[in-house]
């Protein structure tokens, strides 16, 4: 029994027990790392104790002052605070990580001083929260208090989860990093130790001879024992010499090794240039951009060279869990939160109209829209279709832009500042490229040619962008294409070629020799289109970027150039490259009679009456929940413009 009332007390004290505590010198530094989620508040209640050497104990010293340190993960300092010697310290972490929790007294002694007894308790998360407040404040009962703390409890856990694949990620980037750098490192050192090898065997064997430690008699015999048989070839090694010495220094020779010279010193050279005309030095404060495919390649980049400068950008794409990563990545490296994700599946045509019906009404609604990248494309490996029938490559690289277009259009329409829409294309559409309106849905195709599919669905776009701009002259938007070149991304990631490992490093060595290109120069057409101010009338131009696969992060430059400097402002049906020069569209582009055919086809094929009537059905029924429904009169005056509504651009 005594036992038992020993347990009960100690148990009963337990919640009296401070969490943890700590013993510091008086002028002593003592710091703490706590791994925390983003967007998570932090509470921490402390105690600060003096040792009183009289009675051998601590107690409070209520004189002296504790100062209290955070930083975050990028050594940003976000709490630098004096407080009593019990208090408390709240803080809200903005990115996740490890954040250092720092505390030291305000003591001037030149020496250590006393001891000091610090009494300190942590808590992140729903553990901050003091709930007995929560529901005096908003009149909460005991059920409904339970739940709130249950739904803080889940989205807690929801915070932890995401940073804890967070980490896997960076874990597993510095893995794949790592296992690169020792391959490079043991292919080095195989190459050193053979050398060395050579060189060593080289010179031991001049050193025997020096000394005369080679049996000279061995050597006689060995001698006579091959001299028979140099007599029998009647080529001897300086023959053979002879020959692949005036092979070398044959003109043909050379000339191809002179051409070789001179093609990859272009390449470096061309890869080593940073692009800074492509450099964009626009503030996008108070700005809206929406990037189609913003999880990788080229729309990532964007997306992040956007929010670099300080724009609000709608990544709009189809894995909403990817995007919630990549998203997460791209406020960490630019500290711009006005990045969001929103699904639209450009395959899917009611995902679309669920994505602008959004964008449209509701708390996601948009108040203004810059711009549009267009960046979405697939290439497929074999032929598959959507829910409505249609080819894969086709509905998503073509007909998602142009029902998105054309469901957006109406809101774009009715704002007064201008708007600039971004397509990316490529000039390979030139070459051997053709719409064929007997088979445009590949339903005939003998052999599957994922490359000539995704080709034609490149080049059905481009006719759009080209038709558009021409009916949109006069208005508040301007239609550029740009060509970001062959660049490294995840397009062909489906591929038979990419599969396999071994034709995968294959492809990648040839890509390098004709100059693979990053990203970040392949983005300089869309910069330059998106923000330039010679693109601020410029309307229909096509942007092209000069040969040569280039690496995402340079690729992307002239695609925000293309759709944010004010050089770009009044640029409208143009096809510009790399140096901003205007290029020539295809002959099937300029081809009025066949781009209409295609429109005609592409309104018929994505439905867009009835998406059209479904889309201002959603708005209505929205805005009506809302209590503030509009008319059938007032939605059709809001979504026309100049009197240019959406029947006089589809239907004319």
């Amino acid at each position: 029994m005594a036992f038992i009332r020993h347990l009960v007390l100690v148990l009963s004290m337990l919640r009296f027990t401070h969490s943890l505590y700590f013993h510091i010198a008086e002028t002593e530094r003592k710091c703490f790392i706590e791994e925390i989620p983003d967007e998570t508040m932090v509470i921490g209640n402390y105690k600060v104790q003096l040792y009183d050497p009289n009675t051998k104990g601590y107690g409070d010293y209520p004189n002296i002052g504790m100062h209290v340190e955070v930083k975050d993960p990028e050594d940003k300092v976000i709490l630098s605070k004096l407080y009593t010697s019990e208090g408390r310290f709240t803080f809200t972490s903005h990115s996740p990580g490890e954040h250092v929790i720092c505390l030291y007294s305000n003591s001037t002694a030149w020496f250590s001083g006393a001891q000091l007894r610090v009494h300190l308790d942590i808590q992140a998360g729903e553990h901050a929260q003091d709930y007995e407040k929560v529901a005096a404040k908003d009149k909460l009962n005991e059920l409904q208090l339970r739940i709130r703390q249950l739904l803080d409890q889940v989205e807690q856990i929801t915070k932890e989860q995401n940073y804890q694949r967070y980490r896997e990620e960076r874990f597993r980037a510095t893995s794949e990093n790592t296992n690169s750098r020792v391959l490079w490192w043991s292919v080095a050192q195989t190459i050193v130790l053979l050398m060395t090898g050579a060189w060593q065997m080289r010179h031991l064997k001049g050193f025997f001879e020096a000394k005369k430690l080679v049996d000279v008699e061995v050597e006689r015999q060995c001698s006579l024992r091959f001299e028979t048989v140099h007599r029998m070839a009647p080529v001897t090694g300086k023959v053979a010499m002879r020959r692949l010495i005036r092979g070398l220094t044959s003109p043909w020779s050379i000339g191809f090794s002179a051409f070789g010279l001179a093609y990859g010193g272009y390449h470096i050279w061309d890869m080593t240039q940073s692009g800074s005309k492509y450099d964009l030095d626009e503030d996008l404060t108070g700005k809206t951009y929406i990037v189609t495919g913003a999880t990788s390649g080229i729309g990532q980049a964007t997306t992040e060279e956007l929010a670099k400068r300080n724009a609000r950008v709608i990544m709009a794409c189809r894995n909403r869990d990817k995007c919630v990563r990549v998203r997460r990545d791209v406020v960490l490296n630019t500290r711009n939160k006005q990045v969001y994700c929103r699904q639209c599946n450009l395959e899917d045509f009611d995902s679309i109209r669920n994505f602008v019906a959004k964008l449209s009404q509701g708390k996601f609604e948009l108040d203004r829209i810059d711009g549009i990248v267009y960046n979405a494309a697939t290439m497929e490996p074999e032929r598959s279709v959507n829910k409505e029938g249609i080819e894969k490559t086709l509905a998503t690289n073509y007909l998602g832009s142009f029902l998105l277009t054309a469901l957006i259009l109406d809101k774009l329409l009715a704002q007064q500042n201008p708007v600039r829409l971004v397509f990316l294309n490529t000039n390979i559409i030139e070459r051997n490229c053709g719409i064929d309106f007997n088979d445009l849905n590949a339903e005939q195709r003998k052999k599957w040619d994922g490359f000539k599919v995704y080709k034609e669905s490149k080049l059905a776009q481009a006719m759009f962008a080209k038709e558009l701009s021409e009916r949109l002259k006069g208005t508040n938007i301007t239609v550029t294409v740009a060509d970001p070149g062959r660049t490294k991304t995840s397009l062909t990631k489906k591929m038979d070629g990419q599969t396999f490992f071994l034709s995968r490093w294959l492809l990648n060595i040839v890509s390098f020799a004709m100059g693979q290109r990053r990203v970040e120069k392949a983005v300089r057409p869309v910069l330059f289109a998106l923000a330039d101010e010679e693109m601020a009338s410029a309307n229909g131009v096509f942007i092209d970027f000069a040969m040569g696969q280039r690496r995402v992060e340079k690729a992307v430059r002239p695609v925000l150039f293309a759709l944010a400097d004010k050089e770009m402002a009044s640029a409208n049906g143009v096809f510009i490259d790399r140096e901003r020069n205007e290029q020539k569209w295809a002959d099937a582009v300029l081809d009025k009679s066949t781009r209409e055919r295609l429109w005609l086809t592409s309104v018929k094929w994505t439905k867009l009456g009835e998406q059209l009537a479904a889309l201002r059905s959603e708005i209505q029924q929205g805005a009506a929940s809302l209590g503030t429904a509009l008319t059938v009169q007032q939605a059709t005056q809001s979504s026309s413009t100049s009197g240019r509504s959406w029947k006089t651009l589809w239907l004319w």
